[in-house]
């Protein structure tokens, strides 16, 4: 690890909610990249306070960088990804992830 990684201890769960990300949509082989507002409304379920353009700034340092490969019309295309083609994902469908993941962490507590 880096200094700069405890200096801002967000970019460390922003990287580890990303890389659990990533490896989902591996795991389900989905072709629809996630958008940058469902990630952030992700990460605000985790308590980690962030604005779009603040993750996009996040995106090309480390730890971040090394799991996302670029924000492409407000969409993140992952690491080692062929999303970059696909479309977004719809709001049904990001909304249905966000209440899966806040009944999860529900359920944590």
């Amino acid at each position: 690890m880096l200094i700069r990684e405890f200096q801002d201890p967000n970019s460390i769960r922003l990287a580890a909610l990303a890389k659990f990300l990533r490896g989902r949509a591996r795991d389900t082989e989905a072709v629809k990249p996630m958008s940058v507002d469902t990630f952030i409304d992700l990460a605000r379920v985790m308590q980690i306070d962030i604005t779009p353009e603040r993750f996009q700034t996040l995106s090309t340092q480390d730890p971040l960088r090394n799991i996302i490969a670029d924000i492409q019309d407000n969409n993140i295309i992952w690491q080692g990804s062929e999303q970059a083609i696909s479309p977004t994902m719809n709001v049904d469908q990001a909304r249905a992830t966000v209440d899966r993941m806040a009944k999860r962490a529900i359920d944590l507590k």
